[in-house]
């Protein structure tokens, strides 16, 4: 448990960062869609809001900073691969009405297992 609460900081603001960025590159793509590959990346980049995305990725690194001074790599990293895998696939569920299957369930559910066998 304590290694849940220690890489919580690092989840949510990754999180932030990847559903900011997937919603702002929508609202920008059609205002872009026959733009240049270049022009695009430009636009993208000068969002303010993506920027923040950025922003919240550095921040969210140094927070991980903190989680491997105290645990071991081979376990936190898999659980925290596990928890943004399953965050972001229900925050695309939630956020993005991305398709709910019985599959990406089943793999949810296997993933909070395996979460749960780890931290033991």
């Amino acid at each position: 448990m304590k290694l849940l609460l220690a890489i919580l900081p690092t989840v949510v603001l990754t999180l932030y960062s990847q559903f900011i960025t997937k919603w702002r590159v929508g609202v920008l793509a059609d205002q872009v869609a026959s733009a240049t590959l270049l022009t695009r990346v430009i636009r993208y980049l000068s969002d303010p809001l993506i920027l923040s995305s950025y922003a919240m990725t550095l921040i969210a690194s140094i927070a991980w900073f903190a989680v491997l001074e105290r645990y071991e790599l081979s376990l936190a990293y898999p659980i925290f691969i596990g928890v943004m895998f399953a965050s972001v696939t229900i925050g695309g569920m939630v956020f993005f009405g991305e398709p709910v299957t019985a599959t990406r369930l089943f793999a949810i559910l296997l993933i909070f297992m395996g979460i749960i066998a780890g931290t033991r």
